[in-house]
């Protein structure tokens, strides 16, 4: 271990005098202060970015789980609105196709206004 003369004589300079020792070790002191606060800036990045990266990852996989529920969803829309099913749900209730000429299009009218009151039923007539 070297003695404090000679440590003491590393700072000397050439005419002799040697500057305090005091700004060298508070030079030091904010120099590790400063490569302290580097390091634990850098840290808290790192761990910023790999908590980031973890969710993302998180978050992809949320997204591939709706992916494959909704071509589940469309698969199901298009099996339950297949035409050739319908119309063999159809039969099955006892309902028939109906003639082009039998088929009647209702437009609503601009003037009519929904009204408050219930209607009273009309009996039917039978033809």
């Amino acid at each position: 271990m070297k003695s404090p003369a000679v440590v003491y004589r590393f700072f000397q300079r050439a005419d002799g005098t040697a500057p305090s020792v005091r700004s060298v070790v508070i030079s030091m002191v904010i120099a590790a202060a400063l490569l302290t606060a580097i390091g634990v800036i850098r840290v808290s990045r790192q761990h910023e970015v790999l908590r980031l990266g973890f969710e993302l990852s998180r978050a992809s996989e949320q997204v591939g789980r709706m992916h494959e529920a909704r071509r589940a969803l469309e698969l199901e829309l298009a099996t339950l609105t297949a035409p050739d099913r319908i119309r063999r749900l159809a039969i099955q209730l006892g309902m028939a196709p109906v003639a082009p000429d039998r088929i009647r299009i209702v437009s609503p009218t601009a003037t009519a206004q929904p009204s408050t009151q219930t209607p009273k039923p009309t009996p039917r007539q039978t033809p």
